[in-house]
Parts: structure tokens; sequence; C-alpha cells
């Protein structure tokens, strides 16, 4: 699956190489950070540090190339966890910061008014939008004293719209996004660059559907890496990334108001 360049993409890009790099990803030991980390293996990566928050998931991740994955133990939210990995993999040359997390089990929780506090909508904001800016800022001084390197911020086709029943979750998305607008901007003239995915339908254990369909990991991997190394910084990869887009930008007041009918009926909501 490809997608149509999106008109955002005019902008002068950096193009940096999969093969060759060293590359840290955060959350792969499942789902779409192992999917990257095995087309990282595929495209030639020196190295790859995998972390997860798990210890015991993270053997199964390295045992993939023990010669190329190391392993380290990285929850995002950590500040300490955070200063001691990058320490240890200040040779980083690609940093993509995947890990994340959606919100409540409890969709009242994952609204504004509903919910009972906005405890839960501050975590959501903390882990998938500030979390991976303390790791950009860990890492980017390094790249650019190099003069070389990049970011790819995980971000999801939520972060273009509001998906009610995810409220939180798409408002930090949105954060993430203009986030990485922002430190493109920084990065300006260093030889160092970011971009953006607006993931949309991906098969891992957080997908709300079983739909044959759906990208794995691997592919969804693969299609972001060709596009990085074309000089796209506002990838859309995933079942449906593009379409979405498109139908947004057609005539976002009335992609909202669909959106807000939908959910007037839970039982109709994927209708």
């Amino acid at each position: 699956m490809r997608r149509v360049r999106f008109d955002w993409n005019s902008c002068e890009a950096i193009i940096v190489k999969i093969e060759g790099c060293v590359a840290l990803v955060t959350g792969s030991n499942r789902g779409i950070g192992l999917g990257f980390v095995k087309v990282l293996l595929e495209r030639g990566a020196s190295r790859v540090y995998a972390t997860a928050r798990d210890a015991s998931s993270l053997p199964a991740v390295v045992d993939l190339d023990p010669s190329r994955i190391t392993g380290f133990v990285l929850d995002i939210d950590d500040d300490a966890q955070r200063r001691s990995v990058a320490g240890q993999t200040s040779d980083t040359s690609l940093l993509i910061n995947n890990a994340g997390i959606s919100g409540s089990e409890n969709e009242d929780e994952r609204r504004f008014l509903r919910a009972s506090s906005l405890d839960d909508a501050r975590q959501v904001m903390e882990t998938d939008c500030f979390s991976p800016i303390e790791m950009c800022r860990l890492y980017l001084p390094d790249m650019v004293k190099r003069g070389e390197g990049g970011v790819i911020n995980i971000l999801s086709i939520g972060a273009i719209f509001c998906l009610p029943s995810h409220a939180s979750y798409c408002a930090a998305k949105g954060a993430q996004a203009l986030m990485t607008m922002g430190l493109r901007a920084d990065l300006d003239g260093t030889g160092v660059d970011i971009a953006g995915v607006y993931t949309g339908g991906v098969r891992t254990r957080m997908s709300a559907r079983d739909i044959p369909t759906l990208l794995t990991p691997e592919e969804h991997a693969r299609d972001v890496f060709d596009a990085f190394e074309a000089g796209e910084r506002h990838i859309f990869a995933g079942l449906g990334a593009d379409q979405m887009r498109d139908t947004i930008l057609a005539d976002p007041g009335a992609f909202e108001q669909r959106q807000i009918e939908r959910f007037r009926n839970p039982e109709k909501a994927w209708d």
C-alpha cells in the first residue's frame, strides 16, 4: 500500500537513510514498535536499541538478532530512566518515538465532560506528548552536533480529527503533531530532520477491530521507512489513513458533524 504525497511534504527535507543507522525504538516489545525493530534489521540498521517498560518482554526481542539488538527497560514517563538510557545510547542516529497509551478502559474517562476528573487526560498527554518531547530533548543535541540524524514520531490519524470515544487521546496526538512541527523549525539548517506518522489501521493488540485488511506492523514499518527515505515528513500509513485525511480536508466541518452523529448511538459507532 502506498500513499499519495500530501501537499505538506512540499517543504524541503533532509534524506535520512535506514541502512547503517543506529536506531532506538520506544515501546518495541510488540505491535508497531516490534514491527519497526524487525524492519530495521531487514533494512540493514547497524544497531537497534529496543526499549520496553516490561523487562520480561525484552529477551524475545533481543533474540531476533543478539549481535545487533540491545534491550533497555524504559518507561518513557520516568525521567531517571530516560536519562540513564540516553547516556548509554548517545550514538543513536534515528529515534523512533512509538511508545504511547490510549487512555482509560472506561470510555467516560476518555471524554472531557463525562470524566470524573481530568487525571486520565493529563496522563495521556504526559505519555503521548510531553514524554516524546523529553526524548527528543535528550537525543537531538547529539545529532545536531554530528550534523545528521532523524526522528520519527508515531502519531495517529486521530491527530487531525477527534474521535469522541477517544477525545483525550486525539487531543494528545494532535499536540504531538504540532510539537513535531515546532521541532522541525528548531532543526532547520542543522542536518537533522523529524517526521510525523499519521497511522491508520494496523493489526496490533490495541486495534479496536479485527479487520483482515489491516496492515501488519511490518508492512506499516516498510511503508513508513519508504516515505521517510523519500523525504516525506507528514506520513500517512496504515489502512485508510490517506483516504481519511482527504475526506477530512475536503470538508472538516461536515466530517466533524458525522463523528458527533455516529457516537450519539454507540451501537452504530462503526456503521
